[in-house]
C-alpha cells in the first residue's frame, strides 16, 4: 500500500478548484471592469472625442454621452479617473451586508473563498492528526466544523486573513488607477482616437502592455489581471496553511504537541526552494511565517508521521 503522504501529491492541500474558483472569479470581475471602460469610451464617447450618434443600452453602467467632454485634458482625466473608482469599489472591491447576530456587517466578496480555504485547512490538520497517530478527536466529535471555527484562535486568525486579502486586493487596484491616469493623460495629449485610448487603458488591466512604458526598475510589469489572479491563488493556501498550524496549536493544551514536516506538490511544477525543504522538520514557530514561500505556492505543513516512526 503506497505511503499515505505521496496521496494526492499534485494539490497536497486539495484546494485545486478553490483556487481555480477564486481566480476565475477575480478574472470576470476585471474583465466586467474592461467592458465597461471600453463601453464608455467607445461607444457612449465619455470624453467627446467624436460626432458619431452610437446607440447605448439601459442595463450599462457608463457615465453617458459627453459626461467628461470638458476643455482640458485634465479635468476629462480626473472625470474618469472618479468615474473609474466608484466601478472599482462596486465591482473588484465589493462589499456586501450580511446579518450577523442580528447586526448588518460589511463583508468582502473574497471573505468567502478565504473562509472556504480556513475550514479546508482545519479539515486537513484534524485528518493528518489522527492519520499519522495523533490522539484527538474526529471534527465530528467535537460538534462539527461550525463549532471548531468558533473557537476564538480561529475566529482571530480568518478575520486577519480577510483584512489582509481585502487590502492587497486594493493595493492593487489602486497601482492600476495610477497607471490608467498616467496612460489616459498621454493618450490623449497624443491626439489618440476613443477607440486606440480605450484599447490602450484596456491593456493597462490585463495586458500585454509592452507598448504603454509600464515598468518598474527592473524592467518588469505585471498587469493588475493577472497580479489579482496570482493574489487569489496564493490567498487561498496561506488561509490553509495559517488553519493548519492553529489547528496543530490547539491540541497543544490536551497535551499533544505536534512537530511538522515540510510535503511538496511532488510534481516537476515545484520550484527548488522549496525541493530543497522536502522532508524538512520543523516547529511550529518556525515554519509558521515560511508557507507560502512564494506566489502560486502549493506546499503544506504535515504533521510528523507518529506512525511511521514507530
Amino acid at each position: 500500500m503506497p505511503n499515505s503522504k505521496v496521496l494526492n501529491r499534485y494539490d497536497p492541500t486539495q484546494t485545486t478548484t478553490l483556487r481555480n474558483n477564486f481566480a476565475r472569479e477575480m478574472r470576470k470581475r476585471f474583465c466586467k471592469l474592461r467592458g465597461v471602460i471600453r463601453k464608455a469610451i467607445v461607444d457612449e464617447d465619455c470624453f467627446g472625442l467624436t460626432n458619431n450618434n452610437l446607440t447605448t443600452f439601459a442595463e450599462m453602467t457608463t457615465p453617458g454621452r459627453g459626461a467628461f467632454a470638458f476643455p482640458t485634458s485634465a479635468a476629462k482625466v480626473d472625470a474618469f479617473m472618479e468615474w473609474l473608482e466608484e466601478q472599482v469599489n462596486r465591482g473588484i472591491l465589493e462589499t456586501v451586508r450580511i446579518p450577523q447576530l442580528g447586526q448588518p456587517v460589511q463583508k468582502a466578496w473574497t471573505d468567502i473563498y478565504i473562509d472556504s480555504a480556513y475550514r479546508k485547512g482545519v479539515h486537513t490538520a484534524r485528518q493528518k492528526l489522527i492519520q499519522f497517530g495523533y490522539n484527538v478527536p474526529s471534527l465530528e466529535e467535537t460538534g462539527g466544523i461550525d463549532v471548531v471555527m468558533q473557537h476564538p484562535f480561529h475566529a482571530d486568525r480568518v478575520g486577519l486573513l480577510f483584512t489582509r486579502t481585502y487590502n492587497d486586493l486594493k493595493n492593487i487596484t489602486n497601482a492600476m488607477d495610477g497607471q490608467i491616469s498616467r496612460v489616459l493623460a498621454q493618450g490623449m495629449a497624443e491626439g489618440r482616437n476613443p477607440r486606440q485610448i480605450a484599447q490602450l487603458l484596456t491593456k493597462t488591466i490585463s495586458g500585454p502592455v509592452g507598448d504603454l512604458g509600464l515598468t518598474d526598475t527592473l524592467g518588469r510589469f505585471i498587469p493588475a489581471q493577472r497580479r489579482a489572479e496570482m493574489l487569489a491563488r496564493t490567498e487561498i493556501i496561506r488561509a490553509h496553511h495559517v488553519a493548519t498550524i492553529q489547528e496543530y496549536r490547539n491540541w497543544k493544551a490536551e497535551g499533544v504537541t505536534v512537530t511538522a514536516e515540510w510535503s511538496t506538490a511532488g510534481d516537476g511544477r515545484v520550484c527548488e526552494d522549496c525541493a530543497q525543504l522536502e522532508g524538512r522538520e520543523f516547529t511550529l514557530d518556525e515554519i509558521e511565517n515560511m508557507l507560502p514561500r512564494h506566489t502560486n505556492c502549493r506546499c503544506i505543513a504535515l504533521p510528523l508521521d507518529k506512525t511511521k516512526r514507530e
